[in-house]
């Protein structure tokens, strides 16, 4: 399956990475590897994810401060193109301005960290530091969104 290749070599990736993490505060920063990796060369259309062959229910979620990777580009991105291709899949994408990398659903991140979860996100993430309420508020509304997902594709079998 092609892939789209880091313009960054071992160890330099590693040496980016720490010096974004430093530079943001943020635990993991990833995101010039990414962005830098998409200019040097440019993407190339074999590197695309075909969404429109997808069948079924997609559901995208972000957050505008993903420190990891630019998620908000690429769903903007997969919704652009599934604008300009055919397809059948029924699209929900949902951007937040705030939620940091985790925006997973409030239950599964309580599940995954039943014990300081929002104090190891804080920890990770600038962004949950600046705007907790409004990470929390998103990952309630994550939480919502995904469950009648769920529950629309159950009742639907």
């Amino acid at each position: 399956m092609p892939y789209m290749p880091f313009c960054y070599q071992h160890p330099d990736y590693w040496r980016i990475i720490s010096e974004e993490s430093k530079r943001t505060g943020d635990m993991i920063a990833s995101r010039k590897l990414f962005d830098d990796s998409e200019t040097v060369p440019p993407i190339t259309e074999e590197e695309f994810i075909k969404v429109e062959n997808i069948r079924g229910k997609l559901f995208l979620v972000c957050a505008e401060d993903d420190a990891l990777w630019d998620t908000a580009k690429y769903i903007r991105r997969m919704e652009k193109r599934l604008a300009e291709q055919p397809h059948t899949c029924a699209v929900e994408a949902v951007i937040y301005e705030h939620g940091t990398h985790f925006v997973f659903p409030d239950g599964m991140l309580r599940t995954m960290l039943p014990v300081g979860s929002a104090l190891f996100v804080k920890l990770a993430f600038t962004a949950a530091k600046k705007y907790p309420k409004e990470c929390k508020t998103a990952r309630i509304d994550i939480d919502r969104r995904m469950t009648h997902v769920i529950c629309d594709w159950r009742d639907k079998k």
